[in-house]
C-alpha cells in the first residue's frame, strides 16, 4: 500500500476536535524511553499520538512543514511554518502522522494529542505550551547510555552552525566543535545531549513535568502519580498497567533487553546499569566532563541514577510542583 493511500485511510479514520483538556508535547533525545512513555500517556481517554512531527528524514514531514534542512529548523524564522503546520495537526486537519486504524490504543474520535519529540524545537518548549494548550514534559536519560544506543546525530552540526548557538558561550562552541572535528563517538554524543537538553533546562517551569527513564523503569508509581497530576491524566492506572510493555521500537534492543522489558521485572536494574560493561573509566570520565562545560549537573561521573532533584518523591506530585525545582539560568 503506497503512502498515497495510507494518508487518505489516516484522513478519514480520526474525527479531531481539540476539547478543553491540554495537549501533551513531551520533548527527550533519541534512546531515552520516550515511544514508551508516549504510549503510556496515549493510554489516556481521548488521546491520539503524533510520533516526531520534527522528523525531517521523513519526506512527509518536509513537505507538510515546508522546511527541509535541519539548521533551518533551528533557525527563529522557522516560526511561522512551525504554527501553521502544528495549529493543522491540532485542529484535526492534518492526518499524515495520525496512528494506524485499529492499532494500540486507535481511537476514531479524540480531543487531545500527544506529541513526541525528539529533533527540534529545543529551545521553544514554552512557545510550544503557550501556543498549542500544551503541557510539558521533559524525559531524561543518562547520556552515556543514550549515546551507546544511537546510530548518528543528525542535529549536532545545526545547533552549531544556526542561529541555536546563541544558547552558548563562545568557549561552549569553540569546545564543542573541538569534539566535532576530533572527538570519538561517545563525546560527539554525549556533546550531542547536551546541546539538546542544556536549553531546556535552563526554561524548566514550574507546570513542566520533568522525569527520569531511570525512575521509570525502576520507581514509576510516583512518576505515573506525578504525570496524571500535571498533565490531567484521568486515568493513571492504565499506565501502571501498560508499564509491563515494551514500547514500538524494542526490536532496536538486543534480546536479552527485550526479555528483561517484557518478563523479567526483578531485573529492570540491569537495564540501567548495563551500560557501565561498554565504557571503561577513563571514558566515562572524560564523557561526564562535557557536562560540566554546559553546568549540568543533573548526572555525575560514578552515578548511574540522576541527582537527587531529578528523583520524585511520592508526596511531590501532590502539590503539583517540581521536585526539589532548579534552575540552570
Amino acid at each position: 500500500m503506497n503512502k498515497r493511500i495510507k494518508h487518505l485511510i489516516k484522513s478519514v479514520a480520526n474525527f479531531h476536535r481539540p476539547g478543553g483538556r491540554p495537549n501533551v508535547f513531551l520533548f527527550s533525545a533519541p534512546r531515552s524511553g520516550s515511544t514508551w512513555l508516549m504510549e503510556l500517556i496515549w493510554s489516556q481517554p481521548g488521546f491520539k499520538h503524533c510520533n516526531e512531527p520534527l522528523n525531517l528524514r521523513n519526506p512527509s514531514v518536509q513537505k507538510y512543514l515546508g522546511i527541509t534542512e535541519w539548521r533551518d529548523l533551528c533557525n527563529r524564522d522557522a516560526s511561522a511554518a512551525l504554527h501553521n503546520y502544528f495549529s493543522a495537526i491540532c485542529q484535526g486537519r492534518l492526518h499524515f502522522m495520525d496512528p494506524k486504524p485499529l492499532h494500540g490504543y486507535y481511537r476514531s474520535i479524540t480531543d487531545r494529542i500527544v506529541f513526541k519529540v525528539i529533533h527540534g524545537g529545543e529551545d521553544r518548549l514554552n512557545w510550544f505550551r503557550d501556543t498549542f494548550n500544551g503541557r510539558i514534559v521533559h524525559l531524561l536519560r543518562h547520556p552515556i547510555p543514550v549515546t551507546l544506543s544511537r546510530e548518528s546525530y543528525p542535529t549536532l552540526d545545526a545547533f552549531l552552525n544556526s542561529e541555536y548557538r546563541r544558547h552558548f558561550t563562545e568557549e561552549q562552541l569553540q569546545y564543542s566543535r573541538k569534539i566535532l572535528d576530533s572527538g570519538t563517538k561517545l563525546d560527539q554524543g554525549v556533546l550531542a545531549w547536551c546541546l539538546q537538553n542544556a536549553v531546556p533546562l535552563r526554561e524548566v517551569s514550574e507546570d513542566w513535568a520533568v522525569v527520569s527513564y531511570e525512575q521509570l523503569v525502576l520507581e514509576p508509581g510516583p512518576v505515573i502519580d506525578y504525570l496524571a497530576a500535571k498533565l490531567s491524566l484521568p486515568k493513571p492506572e492504565r499506565m501502571m498497567k501498560r508499564l509491563a510493555t515494551p514500547s514500538a521500537v524494542k526490536a532496536k534492543s538486543d534480546k536479552e533487553t527485550q526479555q528483561v522489558l517484557e518478563k523479567e521485572t526483578e531485573r529492570r536494574s540491569w537495564l540501567i546499569e548495563k551500560w557501565r560493561k561498554k565504557v571503561n573509566e577513563a571514558e566515562e570520565r572524560r564523557a561526564m566532563e562535557i557536562l560540566k562545560r554546559f553546568h549540568l549537573d543533573v548526572y555525575n561521573f560514578g552515578d548511574v541514577l540522576p541527582a537527587d532533584w531529578l528523583w520524585i518523591k511520592p508526596t511531590n506530585f501532590a502539590e503539583g510542583r517540581l521536585p526539589a525545582q532548579k534552575s540552570y539560568r
